[in-house]
C-alpha cells in the first residue's frame, strides 16, 4: 500500500463523515485558492471574486478582484474584504502575521488603488494589511508580458518567498538578478520566484527554466532554509537537462540565497504536471498534480489523465509513485500530512470506475485518506451536475478537513448556490 510506514504510535481515526457545505458569493464567478488557519482560532480564505451582488453587494465593478474572507470553524463569515482596482485582481495565496494581519499575494493589470501600477498584461502582485483590513504596503512585479505569481511563504528569517512565471520573451531577459550567460536562451516562460524582507523589498529574485514553457505552481521553504519549487516544464535545454516528455513535472532546489542547488525532472512521454508539495515528517518531499502518461516512471496508469502523487528523498531521488483515478480525466489539487504520517489528498475526477465508483456530473471533487498503518485508504466525494473543484486543504490536529474550491452544481447538497460558480467550503471530520 501506499504511504506504509512502520509505527508503533496509535493512530487516531477519521470518520469520513461529511458534516458542512458552505457557498459563498453572488451572481457572477467565484473561487476560493487557498485555506489556512488561523493562530486565534478560524480559518481564513482567499481567492477571486467577479460578483458584485450576494454576499459581494460592496463592490460596484464586474471586473475580478482578490478577497479574503474569515470564517468561523462551523463556516460563518466573520470578516470579508476585497481587494484591487480598476483591472483584473486575482488572489491566490496568503500567510497571517505575527501582528494578526495577513500578507496577499496573486496577479494584476490594475493601475490604481490597491495596486501599484502594472508594467504588462498581468504582474505579480502582493500587499500587506493590518488587522482590520488597511493596507500596509503594496507591490508589484513584471515586465510586459503575463507574469503570474500561485504561491506565498513566510520564511524562517521573517521575510516571504514567493514564486509563479515571467514571460522572458516579454521582459527581454530581464527579471534575474544573477543573470547567468545563457539567460538570452530562456523562452516564454520561467519558474520566476522572488524573496523579499519583512518590509516587502527584493533581497534577490531570480528565474529558471529553458527555451519553452515552464510554469511554477507551488514552493516550501525546506527545513535547513532552501525552497524547493515545483511545477511543469515543456523545456528540454538550459536548466532542464534531463526531461523525460512533451511536458514534465519539473523540481527545482534553490537555496537561501537564490542559487540553484538541483533540479530533475520526472514523468512519462505525454503531458505531466505538478499542483502543490509538502515536507513530511520523514523529511521526503511528496508532490501532488496529474499525469497522462503510461510510460517510465508511471507504471499503473489508469486512464485519460490520473491524479499523480510522488515522493522524492531529500536529494531529489525519486522513491514512490502512486496513481489515483479512473478511466476519464482525474487531477490531484492539494495535499496534507496529519499525525503519524498520515496522507490526506484532494482533487477532482470524472471517472465513474476505479478509485472513484460514483460520478454526479461533470466534475466531482475527491478527498483520499492514507492511514499511515498501512490499512486501506479511505475515499470520499462530493459533487452534483455542474462542475465541482477542489483547490487547497486543511487539516486540524483532531482529524477535521477543510477543503476549499468551487462549485458550478445547484442540486443537493449545493442547492443554495448563488450564481454562475461559488465559493465553497466543505468539512469532513
Amino acid at each position: 500500500m501506499p504511504y506504509s510506514i512502520s509505527i508503533n504510535t496509535p493512530e487516531a481515526q477519521f470518520s469520513g463523515s461529511l458534516t458542512q457545505v458552505t457557498l459563498v458569493g453572488g451572481s457572477n464567478e467565484d473561487v476560493a485558492r487557498e485555506i489556512i488557519q488561523l493562530r486565534k482560532g478560524g480559518l481564513a480564505v482567499v481567492g477571486s471574486t467577479k460578483s458584485s451582488d450576494g454576499d459581494f453587494s460592496e463592490r460596484t465593478s464586474n471586473d475580478w478582484d482578490l478577497f479574503l474572507i474569515k470564517f468561523s470553524l462551523d463556516g460563518e463569515i466573520l470578516g470579508k474584504k476585497t481587494y484591487g482596482r480598476s483591472g483584473d485582481d486575482f488572489g491566490f495565496s496568503v500567510v497571517e502575521t505575527p501582528e494578526g494581519g495577513f500578507v496577499l499575494l496573486g496577479y494584476s493589470n490594475s493601475q490604481d488603488g490597491d495596486v501599484p501600477p502594472t508594467k504588462g498584461y498581468h504582474d505579480n502582485w502582493i500587499i500587506k494589511i493590518d488587522a482590520d483590513g488597511a493596507v500596509l504596503w503594496k507591490k508589484s512585479f513584471g515586465y510586459s508580458g503575463h507574469d503570474h505569481s500561485y504561491n506565498l511563504i513566510a520564511t524562517q528569517d521573517g521575510g516571504y518567498f514567493f514564486n509563479g512565471f515571467l514571460d522572458v520573451t516579454a521582459s527581454n531577459g530581464m527579471g534575474n538578478d544573477k543573470k547567468s550567460s545563457s539567460a538570452s536562451r530562456h523562452g516564454v516562460g520561467e519558474f520566476w520566484c522572488h524573496k523579499l524582507d519583512a518590509n516587502g523589498n527584493i533581497q534577490w529574485r531570480r528565474y529558471f527554466g529553458g527555451t519553452n514553457n515552464d510554469r511554477s505552481y507551488d514552493a516550501i521553504q525546506t527545513r535547513d532554509g532552501n525552497f524547493l519549487v515545483v511545477g511543469t516544464s515543456e523545456s528540454d535545454d538550459v536548466d532542464v537537462k534531463n526531461p523525460k516528455g512533451n511536458y514534465d513535472v519539473w523540481v527545482v532546489m534553490v537555496s537561501a540565497s537564490g542559487e540553484m542547488l538541483w533540479e530533475n525532472s520526472y514523468g512519462g512521454s505525454l503531458v505531466d504536471e505538478a499542483s502543490k508539495v509538502i515536507q513530511d515528517s520523514y523529511g521526503h518531499f511528496r508532490i501532488i498534480g496529474n499525469t497522462h502518461s503510461s510510460d517510465q516512471d508511471i507504471t499503473h496508469s489508469k486512464g485519460e489523465s490520473d491524479a499523480w502523487q510522488i515522493t522524492l528523498d531529500p536529494t531529489g531521488r525519486l522513491v514512490g509513485s502512486y496513481n489515483f483515478g479512473g478511466s476519464e480525466f482525474d487531477r490531484g489539487t492539494a495535499m496534507s500530512e496529519w499525525q503519524w504520517g498520515s496522507i490526506f489528498l484532494t482533487g477532482y475526477s470524472r471517472s465513474s470506475d476505479g478509485d472513484f465508483e460514483n460520478n454526479n456530473g461533470e466534475n466531482d471533487i475527491f478527498l483520499m485518506y492514507f492511514p499511515s498503518n498501512g490499512t486501506a485508504k479511505k475515499t470520499m466525494t462530493l459533487g452534483a451536475e455542474g462542475q465541482d473543484f477542489a483547490h487547497d486543504l486543511l487539516v486540524q490536529t483532531d482529524g477535521s478537513v477543510f477543503l476549499v474550491g468551487q462549485s458550478f452544481s445547484k442540486n443537493p447538497p449545493f442547492e443554495k448556490n448563488k450564481g454562475n460558480g461559488d465559493i465553497l467550503m466543505a468539512r469532513w471530520n
